[in-house]
């Protein structure tokens, strides 16, 4: 199985189209909304993480392009340094998708890299600059 993050890209001619729906149904494809960001009449952007195989990923977002959905991979990765990191907690407010947070127990800083969507938030926001994108 194979996953791929991506970036759809929606006019507002294409907005009200059952994609994701499609992506389930006709191809096979796991998706999970990792973020969605829309405004009525303009269209908007939304984060998918798609898992499925290969062939299949291939065809589903061939298809959504088609139908003139705007298509890019996230092919950027966020890399956290464990031993830079003092665990103060400035990233935490900061991302969008729960990616960081405090353990309880511990109080050291957790980082969940399959919610990452690579938004760059946390880096803006890291005081010792232990959050860096790479490509």
């Amino acid at each position: 199985m194979t996953k791929k993050k991506v970036i759809l890209t929606f006019s507002p001619i294409n907005v009200e189209k059952p994609i994701t729906f499609q992506l389930v149904k006709n191809y096979d494809l796991w998706v999970n909304i990792l973020q969605a960001k829309f405004k009525p009449n303009l269209g908007g952007k939304l984060v998918l993480e798609i898992r499925g195989e290969k062939g299949k990923i291939d065809k589903g977002l061939n298809f959504v392009k088609q139908l003139g959905v705007g298509v890019e991979l996230l092919e950027q990765e966020v890399l956290w340094d464990r031993e830079r990191c003092i665990d103060c907690g400035a990233c935490i407010s900061i991302c969008p998708t729960g990616v960081l947070c405090l353990d309880k127990v511990t109080f050291r800083l957790n980082f969940n890299y399959d919610k990452c969507i690579v938004c760059g938030y946390c880096v803006e926001a890291c005081p010792l600059g232990a959050i860096k994108i790479i490509f």
